[in-house]
């Protein structure tokens, strides 16, 4: 192997990696406003990122990135992009398809988009593994990063929302060269109880999708949700250090111990 990013090996560089290795990682994020200090491609930067350092740490494999995501109410702002959902999903299933075609069984995809990526993903993985026996997973650097993230916020409750406090330390960490913190600004504000944003705020919750005019109008005309300004980049190397420690610890478990047998592979067509 003399990359870990599939797209710079040759064929067989591929070909003998597998006769070894059978797991792959897939970096998957989105393309959309951060507000004014952070920049559009936030979500995919941080997947790479997590994906490469993880890869290089355990000798494994990384598939091309997929920049773009399900993001329509950032549409409210000029630069995102989003696919429709079922675009998503048929995306990632074609990608997973042809790498279970080749002999990988063990697919780990690093979603950097947190919650609007998750329904098309889930679709996409849940019906490979039911058709191919292959074991797809979705670690998402929110939700595998939680307890660190519990131990270092510093914002108050509605402080984590979205360009806000987390992914703003970690991106000063990770990009701090484009990142314009004289521009953050924070919006908390009260919604009713069974709409808070903040994920790690307890309380029972309603969903409710936001089309443009509102998401627009809710994040202040900037594109931020919570508190950006209380973010450091010692916060976010500590929660990413933390985050890498468990995507090894993942990778590892997924290479050693998870046991696959394939029942079908097919070119997706």
């Amino acid at each position: 192997m003399k990359s870990i990013w599939l797209q710079e090996n040759k064929w067989e560089d591929v070909e003998a990696y597998l006769q070894s290795n059978k797991t792959i990682i897939v970096p998957v994020g989105s393309v959309e406003q951060h507000g004014k200090h952070l920049p559009l491609g936030t979500d995919s930067l941080v997947a790479i990122k997590v994906a490469e350092e993880a890869g290089k740490r355990t000798e494994t494999l990384v598939a091309p990135p997929n920049w773009t995501g399900w993001a329509p109410h950032h549409m409210a702002y000029p630069g995102t992009i989003t696919l429709r959902p079922e675009t998503l999903t048929n995306l990632m299933y074609d990608v997973c398809k042809s790498l279970i075609y080749h002999g990988f069984e063990k697919i780990i995809i690093v979603n950097g988009h947190r919650e609007a990526n998750l329904p098309p993903l889930k679709i996409a993985i849940t019906k490979l593994r039911n058709e191919t026996g292959a074991f797809l997973s979705i670690a998402d650097p929110f939700y595998i990063a939680d307890q660190v993230a519990r131990k270092v916020k510093k914002s108050e409750p509605g402080g984590v929302g979205h360009a806000a406090e987390m992914e703003t330390s970690h991106m000063l960490f990770l990009h701090p060269e484009l990142c314009e913190m004289d521009k953050a600004v924070k919006n908390i504000k009260e919604n009713h109880r069974f709409l808070q944003h903040d994920p790690f705020v307890e309380g029972d919750r309603i969903f409710v999708p936001s089309d443009v005019g509102i998401y627009r109008e809710g994040s202040l005309n900037v594109g931020v949700v919570g508190d950006p300004t209380v973010s450091t980049k010692e916060n976010g190397e500590a929660y990413h250090q933390e985050l890498i420690a468990n995507m090894i610890d993942f990778i590892e478990y997924c290479k050693n111990d998870v046991k696959v047998e394939i029942r079908k592979r097919e070119i997706p067509l």
